[in-house]
Protein backbone atom coordinates (compact mmCIF):
# COMPACT_ATOMS: atom_id res chain seq x y z
CA UNK A 1 0.00 0.00 0.00
CA UNK A 2 1.27 3.46 -1.00
CA UNK A 3 1.88 6.65 1.47
CA UNK A 4 -1.11 7.83 -0.12
CA UNK A 5 -3.20 5.27 0.20
CA UNK A 6 -1.96 4.65 3.51
CA UNK A 7 -3.44 8.20 4.31
CA UNK A 8 -6.45 7.76 2.68
CA UNK A 9 -7.42 4.65 4.83
CA UNK A 10 -7.04 6.77 8.13
CA UNK A 11 -10.90 7.93 8.02
CA UNK A 12 -11.59 4.67 8.89
CA UNK A 13 -9.48 3.98 11.01
CA UNK A 14 -9.88 7.11 13.14
CA UNK A 15 -14.07 5.88 13.34
CA UNK A 16 -12.63 2.52 14.77
CA UNK A 17 -10.22 4.04 17.01
CA UNK A 18 -12.89 6.83 18.35
CA UNK A 19 -15.01 4.19 19.33
CA UNK A 20 -13.05 2.11 21.59
CA UNK A 21 -11.68 5.11 23.21
CA UNK A 22 -15.30 6.26 23.91
CA UNK A 23 -15.78 2.40 24.94
CA UNK A 24 -12.92 2.95 27.46
CA UNK A 25 -14.24 6.26 28.72
CA UNK A 26 -17.51 4.92 29.26
CA UNK A 27 -16.39 2.03 31.14
CA UNK A 28 -14.43 5.16 33.68
CA UNK A 29 -17.25 6.69 34.36
CA UNK A 30 -19.36 3.42 35.16
CA UNK A 31 -15.96 2.57 37.74
CA UNK A 32 -16.57 6.25 39.19
CA UNK A 33 -20.32 5.80 39.67
CA UNK A 34 -19.69 2.02 41.20
CA UNK A 35 -17.10 2.84 43.40
CA UNK A 36 -17.57 6.65 44.31
CA UNK A 37 -13.72 6.74 43.30
CA UNK A 38 -12.91 10.05 41.42
CA UNK A 39 -9.50 10.98 39.95
CA UNK A 40 -10.46 14.89 39.84
CA UNK A 41 -10.86 15.17 43.31
CA UNK A 42 -6.76 14.63 43.63
CA UNK A 43 -6.45 17.39 41.23
CA UNK A 44 -7.12 20.10 43.61
CA UNK A 45 -4.68 21.38 47.08
CA UNK A 46 -6.41 19.71 50.05
CA UNK A 47 -4.73 19.43 53.42
CA UNK A 48 -2.28 16.42 53.68
CA UNK A 49 -4.36 14.76 56.25
CA UNK A 50 -7.51 15.27 54.26
CA UNK A 51 -6.36 14.08 50.67
CA UNK A 52 -4.68 11.08 51.85
CA UNK A 53 -7.85 9.89 54.21
CA UNK A 54 -9.42 10.46 50.78
CA UNK A 55 -6.99 8.52 48.50
CA UNK A 56 -7.09 5.56 51.46
CA UNK A 57 -11.08 5.48 50.78
CA UNK A 58 -10.97 5.55 47.18
CA UNK A 59 -8.09 3.14 47.03
CA UNK A 60 -9.29 -0.08 44.95
CA UNK A 61 -11.69 2.03 42.66
CA UNK A 62 -8.62 4.72 41.95
CA UNK A 63 -6.54 1.98 41.07
CA UNK A 64 -8.78 0.78 38.72
CA UNK A 65 -9.89 4.04 36.93
CA UNK A 66 -5.87 5.15 36.83
CA UNK A 67 -5.81 1.10 34.86
CA UNK A 68 -8.51 2.29 32.59
CA UNK A 69 -6.79 5.69 32.23
CA UNK A 70 -3.38 4.48 30.37
CA UNK A 71 -5.44 2.20 28.20
CA UNK A 72 -8.03 5.73 27.85
CA UNK A 73 -4.58 7.78 26.95
CA UNK A 74 -2.50 5.13 24.93
CA UNK A 75 -6.15 4.71 22.94
CA UNK A 76 -6.76 8.36 22.34
CA UNK A 77 -3.02 10.01 21.36
CA UNK A 78 -3.69 6.70 18.54
CA UNK A 79 -6.91 8.00 17.75
CA UNK A 80 -6.04 11.89 17.49
CA UNK A 81 -2.31 10.52 15.38
CA UNK A 82 -4.82 8.80 12.79
CA UNK A 83 -7.09 11.49 12.19
CA UNK A 84 -4.56 13.99 12.55
CA UNK A 85 -2.92 12.22 9.18
CA UNK A 86 -6.19 12.07 8.06
CA UNK A 87 -6.63 15.79 8.26
CA UNK A 88 -3.40 16.44 6.71
CA UNK A 89 -4.40 14.33 3.42
CA UNK A 90 -7.31 16.82 3.47
CA UNK A 91 -4.62 19.58 3.35
CA UNK A 92 -6.27 20.98 6.31
CA UNK A 93 -4.00 23.32 7.95
CA UNK A 94 -3.26 22.87 12.33
CA UNK A 95 -3.51 19.08 12.08
CA UNK A 96 0.20 18.92 12.99
CA UNK A 97 -0.02 21.84 15.88
CA UNK A 98 -2.80 19.73 17.43
CA UNK A 99 -1.37 16.31 17.46
CA UNK A 100 2.17 17.95 19.25
CA UNK A 101 -0.33 19.63 21.56
CA UNK A 102 -1.96 16.52 21.99
CA UNK A 103 0.75 14.21 22.72
CA UNK A 104 2.20 16.08 25.21
CA UNK A 105 -1.25 16.20 27.22
CA UNK A 106 -0.96 12.14 27.24
CA UNK A 107 2.64 12.50 28.56
CA UNK A 108 1.55 14.79 31.42
CA UNK A 109 -1.67 12.65 31.49
CA UNK A 110 0.35 9.74 32.30
CA UNK A 111 2.82 11.75 34.72
CA UNK A 112 -0.32 12.64 36.88
CA UNK A 113 -1.74 8.97 37.30
CA UNK A 114 1.61 7.71 38.31
CA UNK A 115 2.13 10.97 41.10
CA UNK A 116 -1.46 9.87 42.56
CA UNK A 117 -0.40 6.23 42.68
CA UNK A 118 2.62 7.04 44.25
CA UNK A 119 1.13 9.08 47.18
CA UNK A 120 -1.42 6.51 47.25
CA UNK A 121 1.12 3.93 47.94
CA UNK A 122 2.62 6.27 50.50
CA UNK A 123 -0.62 7.11 52.12
CA UNK A 124 -0.64 3.32 52.42
CA UNK A 125 2.37 3.11 54.26
CA UNK A 126 1.49 5.72 56.33
CA UNK A 127 3.51 8.92 54.90
CA UNK A 128 1.57 12.06 54.51
CA UNK A 129 1.63 13.75 50.86
CA UNK A 130 3.55 16.52 51.63
CA UNK A 131 2.04 19.88 50.39
CA UNK A 132 4.28 20.51 47.82
CA UNK A 133 3.43 17.13 46.32
CA UNK A 134 -0.05 18.10 46.65
CA UNK A 135 0.48 21.49 44.69
CA UNK A 136 2.93 19.75 42.07
CA UNK A 137 0.14 17.42 41.71
CA UNK A 138 -2.61 20.47 41.08
CA UNK A 139 -0.19 22.34 38.76
CA UNK A 140 -0.01 19.46 37.03
CA UNK A 141 -3.41 18.31 36.31
CA UNK A 142 -4.25 22.40 35.73
CA UNK A 143 -1.30 22.25 32.87
CA UNK A 144 -2.95 19.30 31.17
CA UNK A 145 -5.80 20.38 30.85
CA UNK A 146 -4.73 23.35 29.60
CA UNK A 147 -2.17 22.10 26.81
CA UNK A 148 -5.64 19.83 26.15
CA UNK A 149 -7.64 22.78 25.59
CA UNK A 150 -5.36 24.05 23.33
CA UNK A 151 -4.97 20.72 21.44
CA UNK A 152 -8.89 20.63 20.84
CA UNK A 153 -9.09 23.95 19.65
CA UNK A 154 -6.04 23.42 17.00
CA UNK A 155 -8.23 20.13 15.70
CA UNK A 156 -11.74 22.82 15.88
CA UNK A 157 -9.42 24.88 13.16
CA UNK A 158 -8.39 22.12 11.00
CA UNK A 159 -11.80 20.26 10.71
CA UNK A 160 -13.13 21.17 7.13
CA UNK A 161 -16.52 23.34 7.57
CA UNK A 162 -17.99 22.99 4.61
CA UNK A 163 -20.89 20.95 5.82
CA UNK A 164 -23.26 21.94 9.06
CA UNK A 165 -22.10 19.33 11.21
CA UNK A 166 -18.30 19.68 10.22
CA UNK A 167 -19.24 23.24 11.39
CA UNK A 168 -21.03 22.00 14.62
CA UNK A 169 -17.89 19.88 15.41
CA UNK A 170 -15.47 23.32 14.46
CA UNK A 171 -17.35 25.34 16.83
CA UNK A 172 -17.54 22.49 19.72
CA UNK A 173 -14.09 22.20 19.62
CA UNK A 174 -12.75 25.92 19.50
CA UNK A 175 -15.71 28.03 21.29
CA UNK A 176 -17.10 25.16 23.51
CA UNK A 177 -13.24 24.28 24.54
CA UNK A 178 -12.21 28.14 25.33
CA UNK A 179 -15.80 28.95 27.21
CA UNK A 180 -15.42 25.13 28.98
CA UNK A 181 -11.91 26.24 30.35
CA UNK A 182 -12.74 29.60 31.05
CA UNK A 183 -15.36 28.86 33.17
CA UNK A 184 -13.40 26.02 34.49
CA UNK A 185 -10.92 28.37 35.69
CA UNK A 186 -12.94 30.97 36.68
CA UNK A 187 -15.63 29.51 38.91
CA UNK A 188 -15.06 29.21 42.34
CA UNK A 189 -14.11 26.09 44.59
CA UNK A 190 -17.68 25.16 45.76
CA UNK A 191 -18.29 24.70 41.98
CA UNK A 192 -15.25 22.54 41.13
CA UNK A 193 -17.02 18.72 41.68
CA UNK A 194 -19.77 19.82 39.30
CA UNK A 195 -17.70 21.39 36.39
CA UNK A 196 -15.40 17.85 36.87
CA UNK A 197 -18.17 16.05 36.64
CA UNK A 198 -19.40 17.62 33.61
CA UNK A 199 -16.31 17.08 31.93
CA UNK A 200 -17.03 13.73 31.52
CA UNK A 201 -20.36 14.43 29.54
CA UNK A 202 -18.05 17.26 27.32
CA UNK A 203 -15.51 14.33 26.26
CA UNK A 204 -18.27 11.71 25.19
CA UNK A 205 -20.02 14.48 23.28
CA UNK A 206 -16.94 15.31 21.48
CA UNK A 207 -15.85 12.04 20.54
CA UNK A 208 -20.13 11.11 19.47
CA UNK A 209 -19.72 14.24 17.33
CA UNK A 210 -16.25 13.15 15.91
CA UNK A 211 -17.67 9.49 14.92
CA UNK A 212 -20.30 11.05 13.44
CA UNK A 213 -18.73 13.20 11.17
CA UNK A 214 -16.19 10.79 10.83
CA UNK A 215 -19.16 8.45 9.35
CA UNK A 216 -19.82 10.88 6.62
CA UNK A 217 -16.97 12.54 5.93
CA UNK A 218 -15.09 12.12 2.61
CA UNK A 219 -11.99 10.19 1.41
CA UNK A 220 -9.37 12.73 0.21
CA UNK A 221 -9.14 12.65 -3.68
CA UNK A 222 -5.75 13.73 -4.21
CA UNK A 223 -2.49 12.75 -2.64
CA UNK A 224 -1.71 15.40 0.61
CA UNK A 225 0.17 18.27 0.28
CA UNK A 226 3.56 18.17 1.61
CA UNK A 227 4.45 18.79 5.16
CA UNK A 228 6.03 22.23 4.32
CA UNK A 229 3.31 24.15 3.12
CA UNK A 230 0.91 23.04 6.40
CA UNK A 231 1.62 23.92 9.59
Amino acid sequence: MSDSETEYSMRKLSLVLAACTAAVLVMMVITSLVTGASQERFEHVNLAENYASALLHDAKGLRTLMGLDIAFCCLYTAYFAAFTKYLRALGRPFAMLAFGAMLATAILDFIEDHHILSMLESAEHGVLPSAIAIRLQATESAVKFSMSFMALVFYGLAIPRTTKLGLGLALFLTIGTLLSGAIGYAAPPELQAKLDNGRWVGFLVGFALAMWWLRSAPEPDSPPRSAAKQL
